[in-house]
């Protein structure tokens, strides 16, 4: 009886090891912490200020700023293998001000992403949540402000969206696996306002291509009411166009019904030199920046960007950079605007996670400017460098060095 009773109790044993066993070979799971801590020097030239009496002038400035050449940010991902070649995944991510510790969106825990989604090799990726569209993800793959010149150097307001200045809320994405190096991606967010489908409502569609040293990139994207849907409304945006600088000259740009943005671009390696090229076509709707009493809907605006990108590997811990940045924007109803700007930088690799980097950015505005005239009333040529107040004049130098850790 004893012998029976101790052999059944084994028995049992064994089984539940051999349960927990298999059910360990195929549910595997990892959680991971990770980030980038981003800080560094930047001295710019004709920074807008406005005196008592309502006049403007310029003067340089010297700011600590942070987030320069990767957002400063930290996250938690996570993986779980189910079985059948599928995982579940998730992504908690959020952006911060290395400068003070403050959120980059006050109230917004995770404002990069909050996603989680399954994935097959064999069938693509779908998560849901926050998170960035694939055409951002692809084509900021050009842009040289993601790879070497810093936020400093990415188009003017960002307003083509290739730095991700916004992305996705209440969102569903998609991503198919690779066919001979030919992947497509699309997403679609629901504006969740009752009543009204449409409002707050946004979708994108891309195509990439790479094969060898060769990339290929196209796609399109759209969202309404932009600042509010996106961009945190008038109290969270943050960005080159918000209000929550008084010397600010770009307020209320995109505040805008809607957001249109296509564009293709590519790159091509040739041994230690990488050519990229880009061009997008962006156009704001019914922009309030524009907004009247005759007209207080506002106006139309389109900008169209094209950026040549070249970085030269000259060892494996040293990268130089050179890119122009040519930027037409014409209101529907005003003459067009000419920016241009250059950016020149180098990267040093101190180790695998933590890099040195010095960048110089100017830029050059002409045409019928875009700037309003606060004691004229008309328009004016300002110069604005991405991320920082708009110059006094059509010119404006910006010279960024920091250092960049990824943990």
């Amino acid at each position: 009886m004893a012998n029976t009773l101790v052999t059944r109790t084994a028995l049992a044993l064994a089984s539940c090891a051999l349960a927990t066993f298999a059910q360990g070979a195929y549910a595997q799971s990892s959680v991971t912490l990770f980030g980038t801590v981003d800080a560094g020097l930047v001295y710019s030239t004709n920074q807008q200020t406005t005196q008592a009496d309502g006049r403007t002038d310029g003067h340089s400035n010297w700011q600590l700023g942070g987030g320069n050449l990767v957002p400063s940010r930290w996250g938690l991902t996570g993986s779980e293998d189910i079985g059948g070649g599928t995982t579940v995944n998730f992504t908690l991510e959020n952006s911060i001000f290395t400068q003070n510790g403050a959120l980059l969106q006050g109230g917004t825990l995770f404002n990069r992403n909050a996603w989680v989604g399954v994935a097959n090799a064999n069938y693509g990726t779908l998560t849901l949540g926050r998170q960035y569209d694939p055409f951002s993800d692809n084509m900021g793959a050009y842009a040289s402000s993601n790879n070497w010149a810093t936020l400093y150097g990415s188009h003017f307001g960002d307003v083509d969206n290739l730095n991700e200045a916004f992305n996705f809320n209440n969102s569903i994405k998609y991503v198919s696996p690779s066919f001979g190096g030919l992947t497509v991606g699309g997403l679609f967010s629901l504006g969740g306002v009752a009543g009204n489908f449409s409002e707050n409502r946004g979708w994108s569609l891309a195509a990439n291509y790479t094969h060898g040293p060769l990339s290929l990139s196209a796609g399109y994207l759209q969202l309404r009411n932009p600042l509010q849907a996106a961009l945190g409304g008038e109290s969270g945006y943050i960005g080159d166009f918000s209000c929550s600088n008084a010397d600010a000259s770009y307020c209320e740009l995109q505040n805008a019904q809607k957001i249109d943005i296509y564009g293709a671009g590519g790159s091509y390696a040739i041994d230690t030199v990488t050519i990229a090229l880009s061009y997008t076509h962006t156009r704001l709707s019914q922009s309030l920046y524009f907004a009247s009493t005759a007209q207080p809907q506002g106006a139309d605006i389109s900008f169209d960007i094209a950026e040549l990108n070249t970085t030269w590997q000259f060892s494996p811990a040293l990268q130089f950079g050179f890119a122009y940045i040519f930027n037409d924007a014409r209101p529907d109803q005003g003459s067009s605007t000419r920016i241009h700007q250059i950016n020149l930088g180098a990267v040093y690799n101190l180790s695998k996670r933590t890099a040195l980097y010095a960048v110089a950015i100017g830029q050059k505005s002409s045409g019928a400017g875009l700037g309003v005239d606060a004691a004229g009333g008309g328009t004016q040529n300002l110069a604005q460098i991405p991320n920082l107040v708009n110059s006094d004049t059509d010119k404006q130098l910006a010279i960024v060095a920091g250092i960049r850790h990824n943990f």
